[in-house]
């Protein structure tokens, strides 16, 4: 069955032989959810100077999506926090500014840990463009109030900053996938 549409609620019908609350708590909530799952996109619009040597969580100050308030622009930007239980897709990626030194990295971090199997690790693309570096794509298991971060790592020997510039920038994609 490809190529399905996207189904349309049906409405509640006067007389219908199922009572409103049964209607509303067993057909319409459900499909809402499925057709409206908590979904975030972050991106960070201000530079962030980060320490060599060091995992670092990414600020995310700009949201182009947030479905469930999971995020706040100001307290712990650098979070997103499960407001429903279940399995979420998540990536992020981190871009840096140009430095013709050692390599960077991306990873995610689940509750403030390493989530194994998220990081990627480049060498310095050169000194004239910027790096961007990609974690793996993952699903993971949230519960309510659990939070997920995308961090970044240089080891330049020396402070370096994250690249904000057209559309380099570092993100953090969230997406409910199911419980």
């Amino acid at each position: 069955m490809a190529n399905l549409p996207v189904p349309t609620l049906a409405s509640e019908v006067t007389n219908n032989l199922i009572p409103a609350a049964l209607w509303r708590a067993s057909v319409y909530n459900p499909a809402t959810f499925i057709l409206n799952p908590p979904l975030f996109v972050g991106t960070q619009t201000s530079v962030q100077s980060i320490a060599s040597n060091s995992w670092t969580a990414i600020n995310l100050n700009t949201e182009q999506v947030d479905t469930y308030s999971g995020h706040d622009t100001v307290t712990n930007n650098s979070r997103y926090t499960a407001q429903v239980a279940g399995w979420y897709s998540v990536c992020g990626v981190v871009a840096w500014t140009p430095n013709g030194t050692s390599f960077r990295g991306s990873r995610l971090h689940v509750n403030g840990s390493v989530l194994q199997g998220s990081a990627q690790m480049t060498a310095f693309s050169n000194s004239a463009n910027s790096t961007v570096v990609a974690t793996a794509a993952r699903s993971v298991q949230l519960n309510v109030g659990d939070y997920v971060e995308v961090a970044g790592f240089q080891l330049t020997g020396s402070n370096l900053s994250t690249a904000v510039s057209g559309e380099v920038a570092s993100a953090l994609w969230v997406c409910w996938s199911h419980s």
